[in-house]
C-alpha cells in the first residue's frame, strides 16, 4: 500500500533542506530507553515547566504515516530540527512531531485497524516529568516537559527512543523513525501543509470504517477518495465486508 509514499518525499525533501542549512540533528536508537516512568502521576503545572510544546496560541502539527516499503524510512533514527528541549529552556516553541513506519503487508483490510492501533500508543508514554496536555482531531500536540526533567537530561533523544520502542513492539512494524521539529513557526506551518492532505485522507478512513457510510455523493471525502486509489480499494473491501455480514 502506497497511500503515503507522495507525502513521505515531501517530507525527504523538507528534512535535505533544513540539513542543508545546518539545522537538523539526527540520532540512532541502538538500546530501548531508560527513563523512569511516573506511573501515571505525570502532571507537570505551569509553575514546574521547563518547555512547553504546542501551545493552543502556537503552530502544532502530529501525525503518522505508514508504508510497505521499508527502504523509505531510516530504521530507529531521531531527527531533530531546530534547537532541542534543554536548549529551549523556560520558552514556548511551535511544534512539529512525524512518525514514518513502515510495516507488512498494510492493505484495504487492515490498515483502519493498524492506524487506530499506533495511533492510540502517544498516550500510553509514561515518562517522569512529560505530559502529553491536548491533541486534536486536527493532529495538534500540546504538552510540557518539567524543570526537572531537563535538569536530569530529558531530551527529544528521550523522547523519540521511547516513542519507537513502542512502535517496534507491534509485529507488523518493521523499521520506525521519528522527527522533531522546533526550529520556527514557519518550519511547523510547512508540515502542517504536508500534514493537511494526509488528514483527509485519515478522515476518510475514520468515515468509511466507523459509519460504514458508502453514499459517495453525500460524503464530504468524495474528491479525496476520487485521488487516492488505495481509499477507494479500502471502500470496496468495508463494502464487501458489510454485505457479507448482512448475508450471514
Amino acid at each position: 500500500m502506497q497511500l503515503f509514499d507522495k507525502h513521505i518525499d515531501q517530507i525527504r525533501n523538507f528534512l535535505e533542506r533544513y540539513q542543508a542549512a545546518g539545522a537538523l540533528t539526527t540520532y540512532s536508537h541502538t538500546r530501548p530507553a531508560s527513563w523512569p516512568a511516573s506511573h501515571r502521576q505525570n502532571l507537570v503545572l505551569a509553575g514546574d515547566t521547563g518547555v512547553e510544546l504546542g501551545h493552543p496560541n502556537d503552530v502544532s502539527s502530529a501525525f503518522l504515516l505508514w508504508t510497505n516499503d521499508p527502504a523509505r524510512v531510516v530504521d530507529r533514527r531521531i531527527t531533530v530540527v531546530g534547537p532541542d528541549l534543554p536548549d529551549l529552556k523556560d520558552q514556548r516553541a511551535s511544534f512539529g512531531k512525524i512518525i514514518i513506519a513502515a510495516g507488512d503487508d498494510f492493505d484495504e483490510e487492515n490498515s483502519f485497524e493498524r492506524y487506530r492501533e499506533m495511533e492510540l500508543l502517544r498516550y500510553d508514554l509514561d515518562l517522569k516529568g512529560y505530559m502529553m496536555r491536548g491533541v486534536s482531531q486536527h493532529q495538534r500536540e500540546w504538552s510540557r516537559v518539567s524543570r526537572e526533567a531537563l535538569k536530569n537530561g530529558f531530551s527529544f533523544r528521550v523522547l523519540g527512543g521511547s516513542l519507537l520502542d513502542q512502535f517496534t513492539r507491534l509485529s507488523y512494524i518493521k523499521a520506525a523513525e521519528v522527527i522533531f521539529i522546533t526550529q520556527s513557526r514557519e518550519a511547523v506551518l510547512e508540515i502542517q501543509g504536508i500534514a493537511c492532505e494526509t488528514i483527509k485522507i485519515i478522515g476518510a478512513m475514520n468515515k468509511m470504517a466507523e459509519e460504514l457510510s458508502f453514499d459517495c455523493t453525500t460524503c464530504e471525502y468524495n474528491a479525496v477518495c476520487s485521488d487516492v486509489a488505495e481509499l477507494r480499494a479500502m471502500r470496496k473491501a468495508l463494502k464487501k465486508r458489510k454485505a457479507a455480514s448482512h448475508a450471514g
